[in-house]
């Protein structure tokens, strides 16, 4: 949301309180009291004036609350480097099994489904994945299923004791049949 719609959206929800206030004044000075209850046996068509369940009880201002999303977003993780890129690497091929049964399940569905997708997880100061999503190829279940997969994965520990972020390229190519 840019700036200058930010400021406007904001002074005209905080002007929204002051214009409900003003406007119900007059009907509170207006406003009759509560009739007295009817008599046992009497009947009840008359409406009751009052709250809105209709029980005399006088009528709740309305409010209002604004919640604002932080403009100063906390910056992403470091991507691992060194040993530590080199081992994610390595874990990620050990596991490579995952996905591509993902894929061999779609390929059977779509026979053309090829391309590249890129998986960016984040990995927690545990070592479990804590976040992770997929872009590239616009099968929204082979995305899903590799989204699912990566999820449970654990590394080992960041050496920083922190949050780390991966973005990692599987390209998926429908293999010839031997025949």
């Amino acid at each position: 949301m840019s700036s200058t719609r930010t400021q406007t959206t904001r002074r005209w929800l905080l002007a929204l309180p002051l214009a409900w206030g003003l406007a119900a004044l007059p009907l509170r000075a207006q406003t009759p009291p509560a009739p007295p209850p009817p008599a046992p046996g009497a009947s009840t068509s008359t409406p009751q004036v009052g709250g809105a369940g209709g029980d005399g009880a006088k009528a709740k201002q309305a409010t209002l609350v604004i919640e604002e999303t932080s403009t100063s977003a906390e910056p992403p993780p470091p991507a691992p480097v060194g040993e530590e890129r080199a081992a994610i690497g390595e874990y990620i091929r050990g596991k490579v099994d995952d996905v591509q049964d993902c894929y061999r399940a779609r390929i059977r569905v779509v026979p053309t489904l090829q391309g590249k997708l890129v998986a960016r997880f984040d990995i927690g100061p545990s070592g479990k994945v804590i976040g992770a999503t997929a872009e590239g190829i616009a099968d929204t279940q082979l995305v899903a299923c590799v989204v699912g997969a990566v999820r449970k994965w654990e590394f080992d520990k960041p050496a920083s004791g922190g949050k780390l972020r991966v973005a990692y390229p599987f390209i998926f190519r429908p293999q010839p049949v031997d025949r």
